[in-house]
């Protein structure tokens, strides 16, 4: 989460507004923060859970996170095997004192070299026990570019390497979390591997626009087997701090387990578009869902033959683009039209804004995209 590196993370193209919020810094003593009366930390968080990931550029002061809604602070704790946060003390107590479930995570250095991720793990748990986060909690691997880790080693490589790092955290008796931005998670990593060793433990950072966002947008969720949880801002409701939201449950302590289970998550969504029903490989049933019915989605996204697909029931499967839409790109600013080619007095939709679509429709031999229920913008006006 180095400040510098936010380019390289996923950004999905679309118009925002940058908002800017200034963040107070102030430096604290490790050993007085510690030797202080340690409030119970609170130990789970429900799917869809908001939080906020901190570093030594915010403030020790997470109040007004909390106050925004954040459910969770992951505080930076260390880097490669020489360097704590000074601030991570204040910051893992202040998350405790304001009710949220406090995480970690370590700045990797390693590269696709093994030998050194076991010592930058050993040294991120160290770090972790020696800051106040509490036994069994999480602690995320970090790896991106930035100081010297080499993200070009490998997909193969650089997947082994960051699984000895989790599974060094794991035999210290924490849970293991791999962050990194979307692009370099499907390019430069063998996250099968990953998922493999350490089911639902990613953290996927990906972005609809670069600036302010106080909702996350599941239309530009980058669909990817295994996400915990999705970093989809880097100004998260003004506070200009990186917004977070769980997918699956997540706790410590009482027999938690590393890896909650997806299908236990259950969540409703409404269908955009009819859908046809398939079965678990990719065969259609022959059965339909009606255009704007809500389904109960059971588990997170599911990848058959390629194509990305929700379940709604037992062996019972229909496509993700049905429900979350297409991202499309507007070329120019674009009209909105009803399902009779009527302009609508919804307001105009301005050049380079990406809008979810739901399918095609034929309206007085113009074609159009499908963009809300009795709602649709010319195909011309697209990329």
């Amino acid at each position: 989460m180095r400040k510098r590196n936010k380019k390289l993370l996923s950004v999905l193209a679309c118009a925002g507004v940058l908002a800017t919020a200034g963040a107070s810094v102030a430096e604290v003593s490790t050993n007085s923060i510690l030797n202080q009366t340690v409030q119970a930390a609170k130990k789970s968080v429900k799917a869809r859970s908001y939080g906020v990931d901190v570093a030594s550029y915010q403030s020790t002061n997470l109040s007004s996170h909390a106050n925004a809604g954040a459910q969770f602070a992951i505080v930076k704790v260390s880097e490669g095997t020489g360097y704590r946060n000074p601030k991570a003390a204040a910051q893992i107590k202040s998350a405790i004192s304001n009710g949220m479930m406090p995480m970690a995570y370590h700045f990797a250095t390693f590269g696709a070299n093994s030998s050194a991720a076991k010592a930058e793990a050993k040294y991120a748990v160290s770090s972790a026990k020696a800051l106040g986060l509490p036994n069994g909690s999480y602690i995320a691997c970090d790896w991106e570019t930035g100081q010297g880790n080499n993200v070009n080693g490998g997909k193969n490589g650089s997947a082994n390497a960051i699984i000895a790092f989790m599974k060094q955290v794991k035999a210290s008796g924490f849970q293991s979390l791999l962050y990194s931005g979307a692009h370099l998670l499907k390019n430069n990593i063998n996250t099968n591997k990953v998922n493999n060793a350490f089911p639902n433990s990613l953290w996927v950072a990906s972005y609809a626009t670069m600036g302010r966002i106080d909702n996350p947008n599941f239309a530009y969720f980058p669909s990817m087997d295994g996400v915990a949880i999705w970093q989809f801002t880097d100004n998260w409701r003004g506070l200009n701090v990186d917004g977070n939201i769980t997918l699956l449950p997540l706790s410590y302590g009482n027999g938690s387990s590393q890896a909650p289970k997806a299908t236990s998550v259950k969540n409703k969504k409404t269908v955009m578009h009819k859908a046809a029903v398939y079965d678990k490989n990719g065969n259609k049933t022959g059965k339909t869902v009606k255009a704007y019915k809500k389904v109960t989605v059971l588990g997170g996204v599911v990848t058959i033959k390629g194509t990305k697909y929700y379940r709604t029931g037992k062996n019972s499967y229909i496509k993700v683009a049905n429900v979350d839409g297409t991202p499309r790109q507007l070329k120019k600013s674009g009209l909105v039209f009803d399902k009779n080619g009527k302009i609508t007095k919804a307001p105009t939709i301005m050049a380079n804004t990406t809008v979810a679509t739901y399918g095609k429709k034929n309206i007085g031999g113009v074609e159009y995209y499908k963009i809300n229920k009795n709602r649709y913008v010319k195909v011309s006006d697209f990329k």
